[in-house]
């Protein structure tokens, strides 16, 4: 699994960037977009034709519990599309719905400091239930409790006072996002996959 273990390793060093103090150039460099500290303020500005701000940010993480949680989807969520379907179709999706997750992000809250893998995790979560949902040949199927756990909690991220709770800022408009996006990408895929099975092959029921 090169590519899920490539995009956590990119993650850590993201959160790493962030933790050990290194320069804040360094993280304004990957930000979505460029900001600088004047005062007590964080000032954003303009910087065009730096397009890798686009997904970079999906590598940077601000605390234990991000990297460490984020980390675990991946692994679990991306090592899953990795092994039934193939490295270059997770890159892929992580590209387009990273990409797309930032922009809702950026859409939603305007000028603003975030990041996280979050989006990405919640565009696999959507695309294996989608994919699974339509083509029900178990290759990417998740436990309905683990599907049912993420939606909940982005709910309850959208509802709540998080930072009130000492949870901090939640990006959920990445999440919702991410979530729609990896939706919308599975349903051609799988009809594209039934499109390749001979009549009546695949499909059969799961278990939780």
């Amino acid at each position: 699994m090169p590519v899920t273990l490539v995009l956590i390793l990119l993650s850590v060093i993201g959160f790493l960037v962030f933790y050990l103090g290194a320069p804040l150039s360094w993280m304004s460099a990957l930000t979505f977009q460029a900001f600088e500290i004047q005062g007590r303020e964080i000032v954003f500005y303009a910087s065009p034709g730096e397009y890798w701000r686009v997904i970079t940010p999906i590598f940077l993480h601000f605390g234990w519990l991000h990297i460490t949680f984020n980390s675990l989807w991946l692994w679990e969520l991306g090592a899953l599309v990795e092994q039934r379907l193939g490295g270059g179709l997770l890159l892929a999706l992580v590209l387009l719905c990273g990409g797309g997750s930032n922009l809702a992000q950026a859409w939603y809250s305007g000028p603003s400091l975030f990041g996280g893998m979050s989006g990405v995790v919640y565009a696999l979560l959507g695309f294996c239930w989608v994919y699974n949902a339509l083509l029900r040949d178990g290759r990417l199927w998740v436990p309905r409790p683990i599907i049912a756990f993420m939606l909940v909690w982005l709910v309850f991220c959208m509802v709540a006072p998080t930072e009130l709770l000492g949870i901090g800022s939640i990006a959920n408009a990445a999440h919702l996002g991410g979530l729609l996006l990896g939706c919308l990408l599975a349903a051609p895929l799988a009809w594209l996959r039934r499109q390749q099975l001979p009549p009546g092959d695949g499909i059969h029921e799961e278990e939780d």
